[in-house]
């Protein structure tokens, strides 16, 4: 599976130069900055650890693309071993220490600048000074200037600058000979004996980099795909974490088959899968936020239940049937034919289940319950297919969809449930089977309406969705929530009692904040409703549109507001009857009763949801 050894750092970057050593095309380009390489210099040259590296034997499963470490010269070499961890240290080092090019690192502000790096042999040596203050970055051109580019602080441009200075070059730490050749015959005829000074650096620094020896975890090539991307994402710790579908970008590569010009696309003309989905002239905005990820389990769910199914047909059974499975392992199985194969049905499949939510009136990404609910149910349209359309099968969809959003079962173990689930629906929608443990399992408690507050819960953004469903209708405007007027008259949930209003009578803002008390409005009748009293902000409503109080009333009941209550500004009374009203379209959707029961298994900590600190996606209350 993998040993552990220690090599010369000399042979190390000796490889990366022949490109016996590579990178998988992966990996991030290299973004160290100057103090970064100078502390790694100091350390390697006091002899200090500076970390393992993790190496992968070429002719793996894993046919990840390489690529040459950034400052290897171009060439065509197949690599013996990928370096799956340590790339900024070798590199840093490679273009320090071995290169005779500049190194290309940052500085303050994240300016990229071309440096050589010197080190003070005085500072160097005898000095208890800390080893890092002896290395000299230098622009490319080896001059340090001062006042704006004006004067010259340290010119290395010549060797025999060098010389004089006694500041040597790290990229000669190998081959230091000529150099120390050159440094005593400069100073001979001027009568300077740099004997001592050249054994000194030369044990305490020179020899201490030459002699370094960096430990090394090597994988061999009969590691599995799972394993080795399992231990490079445990390494690599220190660096951007790589989720699978990075991984299989990799992957796809050695095959050339760019996965992420494929999501992406490469420019206006060639839109990837994700402009795709979302759409332009009419955008499909429940999409913008898919993840491609998403989008991979989706194709894993079928291509797993695909493999079941076979195995099934060859009369395996029990524990002898493959998974359904969508987590990262079976992502990282997933190979590229299977991609290719199911991706172009995947992807009208999303497309279906966004029109499903759209007629559920969930339009905003921000208002999708759960995200893997997109997943499983973008994964049933694509087994399905025009079968998914019929009224009967959409009614059980639809059934689904609000017990795992208001039973709020995807808060956790979201694969496990997706894979479970995917089968379950279709197997209740073909062969008229029982319905999926989502449907049995969820529950809905009507004390649960009292601590929905916020969008970070997935049954407060449902609720929203379902006064929507079922009807409401605006203050101002009247009508019903459209697609084209969602966006264009910014509904959003808002209060109904006024937050100004409650402050002032010492109602408990976990009273007033609930989704009891809230609902859709347009901005505009949001500002209509101000910080006033249902009875004055109703009066002025009719006042400024004309509406008569009994055709404001009927909208109000859209809305599960009994008008009589709101009028005379019962917030206590207006509290109760809606909160069983809610309770009503709940149990309409779930297809069962909510339960009445008090209590709960877990003291809940309320937190602020992201979506609520975005002025770009929440329209504040304007009550305050």
């Amino acid at each position: 599976m993998f040993d552990s050894t220690k090599e010369d750092l000399k042979d190390i970057l000796r490889k990366a130069d022949e490109g016996k050593l590579q990178l998988p095309d992966f990996q991030r380009d290299y973004v160290w900055g100057d103090e970064d390489v100078r502390s790694l210099i100091a350390s390697i040259a006091k002899g200090f650890p500076v970390g393992a590296l993790l190496t992968l034997e070429s002719g793996s499963e894993v046919a990840f693309k390489p690529r040459l470490l950034a400052g290897v010269p171009e060439k065509q070499v197949e690599p013996a071993e990928l370096l799956l961890d340590g790339q900024q240290r070798i590199t840093s080092l490679f273009q320090s220490a071995y290169s005779k090019s500049p190194v290309r690192t940052k500085i303050r502000n994240n300016t990229e600048v071309d440096r050589y790096y010197y080190l003070d042999i005085k500072k160097a040596v005898g000095s208890e000074a800390d080893l890092i203050d002896a290395i000299v970055g230098v622009p490319a051109d080896r001059i340090v200037r001062t006042n704006f580019g004006k004067d010259v602080f340290l010119d290395l441009s010549a060797r025999e600058n060098e010389y004089e200075q006694d500041m040597f070059p790290l990229n000669h730490a190998f081959d230091s000979k000529n150099w120390f050749y050159g440094w005593r015959d400069h100073w001979r005829p001027q009568g300077r004996d740099i004997g001592e000074l050249e054994r000194d650096f030369d044990l305490q620094v020179l020899e201490q980099i030459n002699r370094y020896k960096m430990p090394i975890i090597r994988l061999d090539r009969e590691n599995s795909r799972e394993a080795i991307c399992l231990v490079f994402e445990k390494v690599n710790v220190g660096g951007k974490k790589l989720d699978a579908f990075e991984l299989l970008t990799a992957i796809y590569a050695a095959d050339n088959f760019d996965l992420r010009e494929n999501w992406k696309g490469n420019g206006k003309k060639n839109p990837g899968l994700k402009d795709r989905l979302v759409g332009k002239d009419n955008p499909r905005k429940v999409l913008k936020k898919i993840e491609s990820t998403d989008y991979l389990q989706a194709c894993t769910l079928l291509h797993t239940r695909e493999n079941r199914l076979e195995r099934a047909k060859q009369g395996k059974k029990g524990s002898e049937l493959p998974q359904i499975s969508c987590n990262r392992q079976a992502l990282l199985g997933l190979p590229l034919d299977a991609f290719r194969k199911h991706t172009e049905i995947v992807e009208r499949s999303f497309i279906d289940a966004a029109a499903f939510l759209n007629e559920q009136k969930i339009i905003a990404p921000r208002d999708l319950p759960y995200p893997p609910q997109l997943v499983a149910m973008a994964s049933v349209f694509a087994i399905l297919g025009k079968k998914a359309q019929t009224v009967p099968a959409k009614e059980k969809i639809t059934r689904w969809f609000w017990s795992g959003a208001l039973g709020e079962l995807y808060g956790s173990s979201s694969e496990s449930l997706m894979a479970r689930d995917v089968p379950g629906l279709v197997e209740w929608i073909i062969e008229d089977g029982p319905p999926p443990r989502s449907v049995n399992d969820a529950i809905f408690q009507q004390d649960r309406l009292r601590s929905l507050r916020t969008r970070n819960s997935a049954a407060y953004k449902a609720i929203h969705a379902l006064l929507m469903r079922q009807g409401c209708r605006d203050f101002i405007h009247g009508d019903g929530v459209e697609l084209m007027t969602f966006f264009n008259r910014r509904i959003d949930v808002h209060h109904i009692f006024p937050q100004k209003w409650c402050k002032q009578r010492n109602i408990d803002p976990k009273v007033f904040d609930s989704i009891i008390n809230k609902t859709p409005l347009s901005k505009l009748s949001n500002i209509a409703v101000g910080g006033e009293a249902p009875s004055v902000y109703l009066k002025k409503i009719e006042s400024k549109t004309g509406i008569s109080s009994e055709a404001l009333d009927e909208i109000l009941r859209t809305h599960l507001i009994d008008p009589e209550l709101l009028r005379a500004d019962d917030f206590e009374g207006f509290y109760a009857a809606r909160m069983h009203a809610l309770s009503r379209i709940i149990s309409e959707a779930m297809g069962k009763a909510v339960v009445e029961a008090h209590g709960t298994n877990e003291q809940e900590i309320e937190v602020a949801d992201d979506d609520d600190m975005d002025q770009d996606s929440e329209l504040g209350d304007e009550d305050e």
